[in-house]
This record gives structure tokens, sequence and C-alpha cells, in this order.
């Protein structure tokens, strides 16, 4: 069988989280290794420290590679994904250079400036095998300002994922009033100091999403704001999650990016995909990127800006518009992108062209949510196991509004009886359709790469018939990086046909028979809203394994209730060096040798109860 090549993309902006650049590379690589990884051997070079999906390989760079880079002969092309780059093989390896943008040519940097890094990027030029775009715009740009040696510039549109969390619910700010949005790192360039001009004559707030690398461009917009008196409805919330990125989006009346200098702009086709009506700035890419499906600010001068949103948002409703501008907004896919990318990478190595999608069949799995009384909680566990093929609440007869939530987000209910861990949950395990079976707690969420790999995963099964998580703590928020928590990893994807709860009351344990696997990324476990939560749960656990040492006939004594509560505070706190979480490791501490103090006196009430 022939060996597939081995190739290397830069996806070294992954550094800096938060950024076009970060989301690119990452979706980049992620889509490259679900679509074509029969076709090449993908390794992907990146900086040390970022958290990268676990399940594609990666090449982490050293200092020396910034100055002279080489790798194996094995590895037969490099894919530098930014016009900036540092990392060009200096060897014979095939070089692919994709250019976002010439944006430095449109700034107020000093002409020499500008002048050196023309030429820094007409060197990468000078050395590619193949040149890639985001657009034609870029290309024209790339056409007007340097020699590209009659090499052929490709254009390859980038792809949008929008990832929906239809039932989260809980965004950094909550506007209290109809609002407008817009996202993007907060520099002069973006130009969102315009917007504020916007909520004259109406009760909108603004809410602008995104880093904050430039305070002195904060002032500007907030400056901006006094002028026109709309100071008290501006928000700059900073960062926002996908999550809240997608509520803000979904929720809004409009999407606003009046940018200036951009090779792409991927917010507002994210926010098309969801029907959205949105207004951009004539500059650069972005016409190309809207088409005739956006709305435009030929200026920025406030009357102008202020009729354009208002006959657009006129024109959005009274012509429902909404179907039109998401078709539009499909054109842009990863599936699509990555497609393109592998066919330069063909011709540059001199291959036949092949973009056919790689066939296989995902494993189904069904997904377990154990509850009692998590209305609080429940929307979002549903939510992030939605890639589950069935989702099974294994309730305990709530009080609260959990299975009404339940009902209305369409899953499947079970409803027992509580008497221990283990026989709730191979109640639920027996009567799931799949063999291949999901837990999650609810108060515990699935990162966004955890889910990539999951998914990877169950198209790629082996020989194993579990797969061990590492799982990372939260008490009250804080992260617990020691307290005997730091190496805590749950076997929460297995097959219910080798793999089954251990009979435990309490800390119940899957039991596989066969090869068990590991994730890398972990699951995020957010384990006590409060002391006294974590107080009551160590107790209910107590009492739980309370009575299965009296089942095994284990007597208390003066060890198990004086001399093991005081060992498992100092286990805690200081062999598992508990200290070093300040506060949080002494109540970890405190609060387990509680538990195993009411341990001792819950089996000791069981054996009086006998003699009474």
């Amino acid at each position: 069988m022939e060996q597939k090549p081995h190739i290397i993309v830069d996806v070294e902006r992954m550094k800096h989280p938060f950024t076009g650049l970060y989301f690119y590379c990452k979706n980049l690589a992620v889509n490259l290794h679900k679509y074509h990884n029969d076709k090449f051997n993908f390794h992907f070079f990146t900086y040390p420290k970022v958290k990268f999906p676990g399940f594609l390989n990666k090449i982490n760079r050293s200092h020396f590679d910034k100055f002279y880079l080489t790798k194996p002969k094995k590895y037969k092309l490099w894919h530098a994904t930014w016009q900036d780059t540092k990392y060009v093989p200096k060897n014979d390896m095939k070089f692919v250079y994709t250019i976002h943008d010439l944006n430095f040519l449109y700034t107020d940097k000093p002409d020499f400036k500008k002048k050196k890094l023309l030429q820094a990027v007409q060197d990468k030029i000078d050395r590619a095998d193949a040149i890639t775009v985001i657009s034609n715009f870029v290309k024209e740009d790339v056409e007007k300002h340097l020699d590209i040696h009659g090499k052929e510039i490709h254009v390859i549109y980038n792809g949008v994922e929008v990832n929906e969390y239809p039932y989260f619910d809980s965004p950094k700010y909550r506007p209290e009033k109809k609002f407008l949005f817009s996202v993007g790192t907060v520099l002069y360039k973006k130009h969102f100091h315009v917007l504020p001009r916007l909520l004259v004559d109406n009760d909108y707030e603004l809410i602008i999403g995104g880093i904050h690398p430039d305070k002195s461009y904060i002032e500007q917009i907030l400056k901006e704001a006094e002028k026109f008196g709309v100071k008290d409805r501006i928000h700059l919330t900073g960062p926002v999650t996908d999550a809240e990125k997608y509520w803000y989006m979904k929720h809004a009346e409009a999407f606003l990016f009046p940018s200036i200098s951009e090779g792409f702009g991927l917010p507002p086709i994210e926010a098309m995909r969801l029907g959205k009506p949105v207004f951009l700035s004539t500059f650069t890419s972005l016409p190309e990127v809207g088409g005739d499906k956006a709305y435009y600010f030929e200026n920025f001068e406030p009357k102008h800006m202020q009729e354009v949103l208002k006959k657009g948002l006129k024109d959005y409703y009274q012509n429902n518009r909404k179907e039109d501008i998401i078709r539009w907004s499909n054109r842009f896919t990863w599936e699509e992108a990555t497609k393109q990318y592998v066919v330069v990478y063909q011709k540059t190595l001199g291959l036949p062209v092949n973009t056919a999608l790689k066939q296989k069949e995902r494993t189904k799995v069904s997904a377990i949510i154990p509850t009692l009384n998590e209305e609080e909680n429940i929307a979002n566990a549903i939510d992030q196991v939605k890639w589950a093929d069935e989702i099974i609440v294994m309730d305990s007869f709530s009080n609260d509004k959990t299975v009404e939530l339940s009902k209305k987000m369409g899953v499947r209910i079970l409803q027992r009886q509580f008497d221990d861990f283990s026989s709730q949950k191979n109640f639920a395990i027996s009567q799931a359709k799949h063999d291949w079976i999901f837990i999650l707690d609810a108060d515990e969420q699935i990162s966004e790469d955890l889910k990539l790999e999951i998914i990877d995963k169950l198209y790629n099964i082996d020989q194993e018939k579990g797969f061990w998580i590492p799982r990372k703590n939260f008490f009250m928020d804080k992260k617990v990086n020691f307290s005997g928590w730091q190496n805590d990893k749950v076997l929460r994807l297995f097959n219910k046909n080798f793999c089954l709860y251990n009979g435990k009351m309490v800390h119940e344990e899957v039991k596989c028979k066969g090869k068990i696997g590991q994730f890398t990324m972990p699951l995020l476990h957010y384990t006590y809203k409060n002391y006294d939560d974590y107080r009551n749960k160590i107790i209910q656990y107590a009492g739980l394994k309370a009575k299965e040492l009296y089942k095994k006939k284990v007597k208390p004594d003066f060890f198990l209730g004086y001399i093991k509560p005081t060992y498992r505070f100092l286990y805690h706190y200081i062999i598992m060096l508990g200290f070093l979480d300040g506060k949080t490791g002494w109540t970890i501490a405190k609060i387990n040798a509680k538990g195993m103090w009411e341990r001792y006196r819950k089996l000791k009430e069981l054996y009086k109860g006998d003699k009474g």
C-alpha cells in the first residue's frame, strides 16, 4: 500500500486566542483531518503551550525554527497559513503560502516600515511553489503591489461554522432593551468607534464583543458615545465565548461590521448563517463577502449611517430576507475550503487531483444525564450532548422543573426512585438504544476540543471498549489544581456490552472487560456552587457509604471514627498539596474529613437500629 504524503500546516497563530487567525487555523486543521486524512498525513506546527485538539498530530515549534527551519525529508510540503509568518522551510520542501491581506499598506505606518513589510511578503512569494488568498480583493491587492512571477493565485474563501447553543441563556451582559451587536478584535481598523452614532433617535443598546489590545481605542469609542449622548447604552464585553457570541447574534436586531481593513471577514458570515441583517462598510473585501445580501455604509457620516440602518431593517422585515441571507452564507463552508486546499497540495506535489470525501460510518451513541433537581443545569447539559444519537435524562423524581425543561427539549426521560448511583446509571444503560454510552453529569461541561475529539474517535474506534477522559475540577468557580483532584479522570464513553458500573452505592466506577483508550482534552467539572452544597453532598455520600459498609458487616470503631477523618484531612491538605489551593484547599480538606466522620456516625446509627 502506497504511503500517504506527510505535510505540515503552520497553525502557530493559534497562540493568540479569540482572534480571526486563531479560528481560521483551528478550523482549517480540524477540517483537513476530518475530510481528507485518507489522502495525507497532516501534521500541525504550533506554539507548544497552545491548547490543541488531541486527536491531531502536533509539532511544537522550537526557538530555532524562526531562524533556520528544516524538517526531515519525509515531510513533502509546508503550508504557511499567514502572510507575516516567520516560519519558512530552508530545504527543498514544497511551500504553499497563504496571504490574508496586505492591510499594513492602508495604515499610518511610515513608508519605510510598509516597504520592509512588503519586501518580507515578496521574499515568501519568491520562495512559494503555490500562492493562495482568501478573497478576490486580496488577489487584486497582491497583483497590484507584488511580483508574483507568473504564478497562479488560488482564491479560497474561508469556511464558516457556527456552533449552535440554542439553550444557552447566560450571556456576560444581558441587554435590557433591543440591541445591535458587533464582535472582533477591538482595534481602530475595525472602526467600532463609528457605531455609537447609530443609537441616535432610537432606543437600541450596542454590544461590542472582543479582546481589548489597545486601551486608548476603547477610550475613543467611549468619547464618541459621550459625544452622541449614548454612553449609557454601549457595552464593551471583552472576549466572548462561542456560546455568548451565538446568543448575541441570535438575539440581536442586526449585526454591524464597519471594518476598513478586512481580508475576508468571518463574523458577518456567521451572523448571516443565522439569517441576521448585516451592515458592512464598502471597504476591502466586505462587499465580496456580503454580496447583495448585506447592507452597506458608503461613508461614516452620522446621518448616512442612520439612514442605511433604518432603511435596511425596514427592507429586511418587509421583504422577509432571512432565508435568502442564510442561503448566501451556505456558500462558505470548510468542506469546500479544504477541498480547494487539497487540490493545491496535490497539484504542488504533482499528484492526481482527488477531492472525494472519505466515507466512514460513525458509531452511534446514547448520552445519559442522571438528574435530581437540576433545573439550573439541565438545559446546558442537554446542549452539551446534542451530537449524540439519543439523549436520556435519568431522573430520580425531581421536584423542581428538571423534567419539564427536559420535555421541552425533546429528549427521552426515564424516572426511577433513587437507591444508589450504580443502580441508577445501570438501569439507564440497560434502556439505551445504542451499544455505546456517554455519561454526563449535569454539573459538567464538554469543552469544544473534547467534543471534537469524541466525534473524531466515533469515526475511528478500533479495539477499544471504553475511554478515560481527564477531568478538570472547579470549586465555587475556582479551578482546583491540587487537593487530590489534580489527576482526576473518569471513564464516560464505553460499550455497554463490555462495561458496566461496579455496584458501589457511591464513588461508583465503570468496570470494563477489554482495551481502554485515553482522551487528551478534559471534561470540565463545576462541582459545587457553595460551601453548603458541597457539605450536603459529602454528607449524602457518607450515608450511602455507611449503608455499603453495613452490608459488608464492617463495625464502627475508633480507627474509623477518629483516625480516618484526621488522615483524610491531612491527605487532601498536606499530602495532595491542598494548601497550594489556598482557602479552597482548606475547605475541601475540612469537608472531606467531615464526610468521613459522618460515615462513622451514620454507620453507628445503623447498628443501633439493629439493637433497637
